[in-house]
């Protein structure tokens, strides 16, 4: 159910303390924090926050409340909010609500990170319930041109999908569960990959998507990073997603390939930008 991100090793601290503008925690979780939190070394990779538990507190008496299902993406492409599953058993019967996701604190215990929010499960219960259905496949009323039959093309097809067929999707139209897997299309409309992981910056806006490219069932593809600027998502009727890019395969495949150990030091030669 739960899909990787990663974000970049730049400005890490924000995202292992949890140090934002605008957090708001109780004194009571913030001494807790201050015993318990450390410096995590991947505690910037958003793949850690899928499918995490979330706590209120780190304390001895510190209660399980809930699960990040998903995280909603900004127009500007930022991480915005934690899409937090509550209550249930197992997963049936669970309300998913949105949390800020600059309210939200990693901190170390016992040698496990925990995602720490100021909110008792009753809190968050008492939240709207998350709709996704502002996020579904819609095609645009402002285009007076027939609509053509949409592709049907699966979503791991190797076959050119027409684009006119499809509609473009604003990325806060996409939630960070969708937009990992999307099929990968270049030059002449070829599939050249899938979105395997997206890359976030300190400020936790999209740097680049790491395209998976070759290999057979994900198994030795090479990870190639992709900026974000300039990238077009598309949809067919179905919720399908699609991206396309100017770039050949083998192009991409030439490309050095993308190491989240040295990105920061290397992101000019690691990242390829559409010009």
């Amino acid at each position: 159910m739960f899909y990787k991100l990663l974000a970049t090793t730049a400005l890490a601290t924000l995202l292992a303390t949890g140090a934002y503008p605008g957090n708001v925690v109780s004194p009571a979780t913030a001494a807790q924090a201050a015993t318990a939190t450390q410096a995590v070394p991947d505690g910037n990779l958003v793949s850690k926050i899928m499918g995490v538990a979330v706590y209120n507190g780190t304390g001895d008496n510190a209660e399980n409340i809930g699960e990040v299902n998903d995280i909603v993406l900004s127009k500007d492409g930022a991480a915005e909010s934690l899409v937090i599953g509550v209550g249930g058993f197992l997963g049936i019967g669970e309300k998913n609500i949105a949390y800020d996701f600059n309210k939200a604190q990693w901190a170390e215990k016992d040698g496990k990170r925990w995602l720490v929010i100021n909110a008792t499960k009753d809190e968050l219960k008492a939240l709207p319930e998350f709709d996704t259905k502002a996020y579904d496949a819609t095609v645009s009323t402002a285009s007076t041109k027939p609509t053509p039959p949409a592709a049907t093309a699966p979503m791991d097809s190797t076959a050119a999908v027409d684009k006119t067929t499809l509609t473009e999707m604003p990325i806060d139209k996409i939630r960070a569960e969708e937009l990992i897997g999307t099929t990968v299309y270049g030059a002449d409309d070829a599939n050249v990959g899938k979105i395997g992981d997206v890359v976030l910056t300190g400020d936790k806006k999209i740097d680049a998507v790491i395209i998976d490219v070759g290999g057979f069932l994900g198994v030795g593809a090479k990870e190639v990073a992709v900026g974000f600027e300039k990238l077009k998502f598309m949809t067919d009727k179905n919720g399908n997603k699609y991206l396309y890019t100017n770039f050949t395969k083998d192009q991409l495949t030439a490309q050095a390939a993308y190491d989240k150990g040295t990105y920061v030091q290397m992101r000019e030669k690691q990242r390829l930008v559409i010009k």
